[in-house]
């Protein structure tokens, strides 16, 4: 689609066709003698009327294309950053000598954030993405105080279900997409 326009350039050149189409309506009017309409004078309005027709097909998605552009900024940076989470609790595994077995959490976590990585958002999914996104970062947060001992190992029960919203938000969203 290009570079994104905004809502208000959206309308003014939405505005800008139905004016012309409003200026050719007048012209094929004026000329309108006992005989009728000339052909060309009818041809161009009805170019003019389908040109706008396409156009009003196309706003919707020229709209949502700003918001579009957001998401799929906040969709590739959070699934990214998280697998640097996961990563960087792994190196910090290594370094210190500690892990007791919370390379059962932390590995899936990343591997499941890979699956991010080549989420697209569309016009149609972007919302659902960005919120499944958003939703990551809240579980990456929830991983990192369940393995530094900060939560109690009980709060693996919330970073389930965490993750089977982000899996199931991330997955509707490439459904709506298709």
């Amino acid at each position: 689609m290009g570079e994104a326009q905004t809502g208000h350039e959206v309308h003014q050149q939405h505005e800008k066709l139905v004016r012309a189409l409003a200026d050719q309506h007048a012209r094929t009017v004026a000329q309108d003698h006992d005989e009728g309409v000339p052909d060309e004078a009818f041809d161009v309005l009805m170019e003019r009327a389908q040109a706008l027709m396409a156009y009003e097909t196309q706003m919707p998605a020229l709209l949502a294309e700003p918001e579009r552009v957001r998401s799929e900024k906040v969709i590739f940076w959070s699934w990214r950053a998280q697998s640097a989470v996961a990563i960087a609790l792994i190196i910090a595994f290594r370094l210190l000598g500690y892990s007791n077995g919370w390379y059962a959490m932390v590995v899936p976590h990343l591997v499941g954030t890979f699956f991010g990585w080549p989420l697209k958002a569309t016009v149609k999914n972007h919302l659902s993405l960005r919120t499944a996104s958003v939703a990551l970062h809240a579980v990456g947060v929830l991983l990192v105080l369940i393995v530094l001992g900060v939560l109690s190992p009980w709060f693996i029960i919330a970073l389930l279900i965490g993750w089977a919203f982000v899996g199931t938000a991330a997955a509707d969203g490439q459904e709506t997409g298709k």
